[in-house]
């Protein structure tokens, strides 16, 4: 059964298969930049990391709290989702209030639907009310049917631009 688990030890050796996998997938032009939500395990104590990213003195200026999620099905580690509290002007554009990641080799079997329904109910235990932003690179065609399917309703695009790369964003409302 698919659930969303606080960060464990035990799944720091899938975590880091699905980090490598993520940058090879960058690097075949399949994930951009820009989306890749898994940090490199051998640079960041990814543990410690969730929990301190739950905490604003210990944040970068700018950065907001968020709570972030294994997903896990029975003992296997699926990906990870994050749940920002609140929204500042770059995360209006770009990033919205939940992100999620898949491990690639568990890409179009179902998991970032399940992944994004566990983590709706979760934005509402957590304190959000009302509605929720979710956004994806608009030729993420797999985010944004699964964003969709879990009743996004899309506000509009717009033109975003990390580094020296420009892209289009869909911007969506989810009612919670």
């Amino acid at each position: 059964m698919i659930k969303l688990i606080e960060g464990e030890a035990k799944y720091l050796d899938e975590y880091k298969e699905a980090y490598y996998q993520s940058m090879k997938k960058c690097a075949e032009g399949l994930i951009k930049k820009h989306d890749l939500m898994f940090v490199n395990p051998d640079e960041v104590d990814i543990i410690k990391q969730m929990k301190d990213n739950r905490d604003i003195s210990k944040l970068k200026p700018g950065y907001v709290p968020s709570y972030e999620y294994f997903i896990v099905d029975e003992d296997k580690f699926i990906g990870k989702v994050n749940i920002r509290t609140q929204l500042t002007p770059r995360l209006l554009q770009y990033g919205g209030n939940i992100g999620y990641a898949i491990h690639p080799k568990y890409w179009n079997m179902g998991y970032g639907t399940k992944a994004l329904k566990l983590a709706l109910k979760k934005a509402v235990k957590i304190g959000l009310k009302n509605k929720v932003l979710i956004t994806c690179d608009e030729d993420n065609v797999g985010s944004y049917k699964i964003i969709e399917k879990c009743g996004g309703i899309l506000e509009n695009k717009v033109k975003n631009k990390e580094k020296e790369e420009e892209f289009l964003t869909r911007r969506y409302w989810i009612n919670l």
